[in-house]
């Protein structure tokens, strides 16, 4: 029905979130995502899954809870896919129920909007160079 979504991660990425069943399962039904193929393990002693889209990776990773703090990541570094079709994207979001930023430009020219998951991440998508 919603087809292939219009994005994608430039690289791997990951996401810390609060309860990692729920994120699971906004990231597959809002965002068009799958469960990656079991294997890797993860040092760090935290619950994780990964998710895929197309052979790029999507680790969501739950938070300490005495230490997830949403709004401390606005100053951090915050995962952007790409798109070939900004408008698209958006409109593709939206007609999906998600809230999104404006289309804008930034300071390098490039088209751009921002999203949030269910845990208050904001999630940059910009149109490729």
């Amino acid at each position: 029905m919603w087809g292939k979504p219009p994005f994608y991660p430039g690289d791997n990425l990951a996401v810390e979130v609060r309860n990692l069943d729920a994120a699971r399962t906004w990231y597959k039904g809002k965002l068009g995502l799958r469960d990656a193929p079991k294997g890797r393990e993860d040092d760090s002693g935290r619950p994780f899954v990964d998710l895929q889209l197309d052979e790029t990776l999507v680790t969501l990773i739950e938070a300490e809870p005495e230490g997830f703090d949403p709004g401390r990541r606005k100053l951090d570094p915050h995962p952007v896919f790409f798109t070939h079709n900004v408008q698209k994207a958006h409109a593709w979001m939206e007609e999906r129920g998600i809230s999104v930023g404006p289309v804008s430009s930034d300071s390098g020219g490039n088209q751009v909007f921002q999203f949030q998951d269910l845990d208050g991440n904001s999630i940059e998508v910009c149109k490729e160079p």
